[in-house]
């Protein structure tokens, strides 16, 4: 029994050096890997996607700092209807809900706030805080008015 709890209490210390997000940890090279293997996104400005429902599109108009980088973050993001694969009318009113996750670690990060900009169907994003190297998605549900839909960017950070 003894034996048991100390296999258990070193698993937990293993996990939790690497996820402290700080000093020299196993993740310090994470971000190089993700970015070698090519997993994220390439930032440029207006990086466009469809939602995954095909209702609405999304385009990264700017982030800062760009590309996306370690710690804290703002997007700029436009919000299109869209049917038939055609971009329409900008997405005013939306209600979003946004949530940087890391995937290979299992762990999200704080609450991003969302501000609606003056320029139509656009909403800043802030903070999108990407605290350890590696790859971070951030999921971007909209509801607007009886539409829903959602998009997904792929950004691999390094340290």
């Amino acid at each position: 029994m003894r034996s048991m709890r100390f296999v258990v209490l070193a698993a937990v210390m293993a996990v939790l050096a690497a996820c402290d997000g700080g000093g020299a940890t196993p993740d310090a090279d994470e971000g190089k890997a993700c970015a070698d293997a090519k997993r994220g996104d390439i930032y440029t400005v207006g990086l466009e996607h469809p939602g995954l429902g095909g209702w609405l599109d999304f385009k990264l108009m700017s982030a800062t700092p760009a590309p996306p980088a370690f710690n804290d973050n703002t997007w700029i993001i436009q919000i299109n209807s869209m049917s038939g694969g055609v971009v329409g009318a900008p997405a005013t009113g939306a209600s979003l809900t946004v949530t940087p996750f890391m995937p290979d670690h299992q762990h999200g990060t704080l609450k991003v706030n969302i501000e609606p900009m003056p320029d139509a169907g656009q909403y800043k994003l802030t903070p999108i805080n990407m605290w350890m190297p590696g790859l971070w998605e951030t999921t971007i549900d909209v509801e607007v008015g009886a539409v829903t839909d959602k998009v997904v960017y792929r950004f691999c950070i390094q340290a």
